[in-house]
């Protein structure tokens, strides 16, 4: 299985993920970005099938999961909310607000990308999840 990773600078040509090292490449690419960023990530680059969106900035990050039927982000998280009230990732040029207790320690965030790529796309356990 692989992964399309779409993020700033792979918004238009997806990064492909096959391995762990390859999705760690682009998680760490991601988390050097400016500001709080996702990667998305699709199995087998195809639309219809399940996607995870793992957002990283600093030490916290969010999840967003989602396949044909529901989706679920990520919860729980007990970080305070930045200076500007709002739990706000950005995709390349888009803007996605996050529930308050989105935010999770970076390593929970990383560790479910990485079970999504393991599991084919399975909703990663170990996390949280409150249906959107």
């Amino acid at each position: 299985m692989i992964l399309e990773a779409y993020y700033a600078g792979h918004a238009d040509r997806p990064a492909v993920v096959a391995t762990a090292a390859e999705l760690a490449a682009a998680l760490d690419a991601v988390a050097a970005l400016e500001g709080p960023q996702i990667v998305q990530l699709w199995v087998d680059g195809d639309k219809t099938k399940p996607n995870l969106m793992v957002g990283l900035h600093g030490d916290r990050g969010i999840l967003r999961y989602a396949d044909a039927d529901q989706a679920f982000c990520s919860s729980g998280g007990e970080f305070s909310l930045p200076e500007w009230g709002e739990v706000i990732y950005y995709l390349a040029t888009g803007e996605f607000e996050f529930p308050d207790d989105a935010e999770l320690p970076d390593e929970d965030v990383r560790s479910a990308a990485f079970a999504f790529l393991v599991s084919g796309g399975a909703r990663p356990a170990g996390v949280a999840w409150a249906e959107e």
